[in-house]
């Protein structure tokens, strides 16, 4: 793909998808003053270990599912028979590690009856299937289209808003992605002829995108997760806060990724990484200034006295080289997915999301709520160091 090529196409994306990631903080502005903080932190929270196991059935399909359909040629339908099959067998697994989580953080039964209907219905919903089959466009109006729902169901319940509220809505508007999604799936008309029917082969040679997918959001996730046994929950709530502007300022690189994932995974081209990396970096400049100039504006307007603003705003800075060396981690993941290293990359993240427990422990513990901010650059930066010998080989050749 040409570098004009990309930039336009990582633009009209982009901008469908900074929509959706606006929608998602106007949603968790709703959530924030129509709350209260401690039931906010606790939708976060659920949010945050509904996270893992989306990533845990995930599967690594990402990457995996974008092979066998691209360059294995295997039918689409017939590798996502497969997927699903596949997501109950970990959803069974998973699921009782969430309950004990929310019984050990008090939350009442039907909240957790809630989150267990929500868990079950997530079964059946990946949009993430969509990049696979090159449906870019699709996948981010889904995004979009399932939030403002959400966010509208939000809107005209603010008044009267519980967490059990939420909760429902959630429900309501997956239950639409899902609808949208199997429209898509159902009638793409798909040029491979070969059809994917070993089930046990499937999740065998997916194991290790499960284990690097898995130990990478445990990674990034874990100061949320044990954030409540370590600082209180008004500032649980501003942690969720600033990973959300986190999400905001990586949506450039997201984007990036997907749309050059399937042409790199056939030609493996260093150009698009770098070039990738130089247009985030460029998304995160612009960011800087804007968050400079415009930051206490924008942050006094959205958000009521409940937070303390200067504390937050002072944090986002933090957020910048954050979000760079998740930049740099991003991609150098993609390289290794795709050059055959899946070994040696199942073997660091591995190390980091082991490492990362006691590192967001550690700090956690001892700076509180600034401790966690930390802890994010630190792990990235681990990983980074891990993965120095391939930075390098990258760079040179």
């Amino acid at each position: 793909m040409k570098f004009p090529d990309l930039l336009k196409a990582a633009s009209v994306n982009s901008l469908i998808l900074l929509m959706f990631r606006i929608s998602s903080l106007l949603l968790s502005i709703f959530l924030i003053n129509n709350l209260k903080v401690e039931s906010f932190a606790n939708f976060q929270l659920i949010k945050n270990v509904i996270g893992y196991l989306l990533i845990a059935m995930e599967f690594g399909f990402f990457h995996y599912g974008n092979n066998l359909f691209n360059k294995d040629l295997y039918k689409f339908k017939s590798i996502l028979y497969n997927f699903i099959k596949l997501r109950v067998l970990i959803f069974l697994i998973v699921f009782p590690l969430i309950i004990i989580y929310l019984y050990l953080n008090q939350f009442e039964l039907e909240i957790i009856f809630l989150s267990s209907l929500l868990c079950i219905i997530l079964i059946f919903s990946y949009e993430g299937a969509l990049v696979a089959i090159n449906k870019n466009l699709q996948l981010n109006l889904i995004l979009l289209s399932k939030t403002l729902i959400f966010l509208f169901l939000i809107f005209n319940y603010k008044d009267v808003l519980t967490i059990n509220k939420v909760l429902i809505f959630f429900i309501y508007s997956v239950i639409f992605s899902i609808v949208i999604q199997y429209i898509i799936y159902l009638s793409f008309k798909d040029e491979n002829v070969k059809t994917l029917n070993k089930f046990y082969k499937f999740a065998f040679n997916a194991k290790n995108y499960l284990v690097i997918s898995l130990s990478n959001h445990f990674a990034i996730y874990m100061g949320l997760t044990i954030s409540p046994f370590l600082i209180l929950k008004s500032e649980v709530a501003i942690y969720a806060i600033l990973l959300l502007v986190l999400e905001v300022l990586l949506i450039p690189l997201f984007q990036l990724q997907k749309i050059i994932m399937p042409d790199y995974s056939k030609v493996k081209d260093k150009q698009m990484i770098l070039k990738s990396l130089t247009l985030f970096l460029i998304a995160l400049v612009v960011g800087l200034f804007i968050h400079y100039f415009f930051g206490n504006f924008f942050f006094n307007l959205l958000l009521n006295d409940k937070y303390p603003l200067d504390q937050i705003i002072k944090y986002v800075y933090f957020l910048f080289p954050i979000a760079l060396l998740r930049g740099l981690t991003t991609m150098i993941n993609l390289y290794f997915y795709y050059n055959n290293y899946i070994l040696f990359q199942r073997k660091i993240s591995l190390i980091t999301a082991s490492l990362s427990l006691f590192i967001f422990l550690i700090l956690g513990k001892s700076l509180g709520l600034y401790g966690l901010i930390l802890s994010l650059f630190f792990v990235e930066l681990l990983f980074l160091i891990l993965s120095s010998k391939f930075i390098i080989k990258l760079i040179r050749s």
